[in-house]
């Protein structure tokens, strides 16, 4: 057991960060900072003296040195990818990749649903926003992570094995095949 409460730790440290990234990236709040607060982010992950700080640093350096006309290439292409108004080129539901329709609020969100459930949680916009969008998922694996939950902890690689690692790929390759 103190292995595994050190390997969670571990977890913790060096995936926390990236995951809040990311979630801040789906709820598209990248694409709206300024150099300002770019360098502010920068200096506090340069401050820590850990890899996984430097390197997220190091990323976040090449999106600070983006100028206006970049910022807009990017705020048009997550919403291309992620909002609309057309068809989505990177739809960021599972289901649009596990499903044979491409349909949003099927099966596969309610199994989503189920381990948010397992967990003691719940979507607060719930058949509002599907349970299966990835800032969701994200928001649910920092949750386990921080709980001091044993059954929390248990739940991680089972939700990585049936559905983050089920469909990031695809969902990455989207957005690499649609982004300027």
């Amino acid at each position: 057991i103190h292995s595994m409460k050190n390997s969670i730790q571990q977890i913790q440290q060096e995936m926390t960060p990236w995951i809040l990234l990311l979630q801040k990236y789906y709820q598209g709040h990248l694409c709206n900072l300024d150099s300002a607060t770019w360098e502010e982010i920068i200096q506090a992950l340069q401050a820590e003296p850990t890899a996984t700080m430097t390197a997220m640093a190091e990323a976040l350096e090449v999106l600070a040195a983006t100028e206006e006309f970049q910022r807009q290439e990017m705020k048009y292409d997550f919403n291309s990818l992620f909002i609309g108004p057309d068809i989505l080129k990177a739809p960021p539901y599972e289901s649009c990749y596990l499903n044979p329709e491409r349909t949003l609020m099927q099966t596969e969100t309610m199994r989503v649903r189920a381990k948010y459930r397992e967990a003691g949680l719940e979507v607060a916009k719930k058949n509002v926003e599907p349970d299966d969008f990835m800032g969701f998922e994200l928001e649910f694996l920092l949750f386990l992570l921080s709980s001091e939950s044993e059954a929390h902890h248990n739940l991680i690689p089972q939700f990585m094995q049936e559905h983050l690692l089920v469909w990031y790929k695809p969902h990455v390759e989207a957005i690499r095949n649609n982004t300027h």
